[in-house]
């Protein structure tokens, strides 16, 4: 789920502390924005999933979670499309796959980087 290589290129760019730092702050802007995208789509608000989508695809990408930020593209894609149906496939997993992202950071970041 981790692009290790890229994770150790930003922690060799700007420190252990400060992507720590940044990790903390992903955890806690990620499970808020999940919340308001889940809402967004009980009310079928395209738009607003499309820029949620868009900001957690950004934001995953940044903690080299490529696989869920693989999915918020789609997201974001099949939100500006309408297209509820596939888009449904991929809500079902997302909370899962959110989850076992954020276990895997957290790991990889009490055990030790490198």
């Amino acid at each position: 789920m981790i692009d290790h290589a890229h994770l150790n290129s930003l922690i060799q760019l700007i420190g252990k502390d400060t992507m720590n730092d940044i990790r903390l702050e992903f955890i806690t802007d990620s499970q808020e924005k999940m919340a308001l995208l889940f809402q967004a789509w009980d009310n079928e608000d395209y738009d607003t999933i499309k820029n949620i989508g868009h900001s957690l695809k950004s934001a995953s990408l940044n903690m080299a979670l490529r696989r869920l930020a693989e999915q918020f593209q789609q997201i974001e894609r099949l939100a500006a499309q309408h297209n509820k149906q596939d888009m449904q496939v991929i809500m079902d997993h997302l909370p899962a796959l959110h989850q076992a992202s954020l276990k895997e950071l957290d790991e990889l970041f009490l055990n030790g980087l490198n």
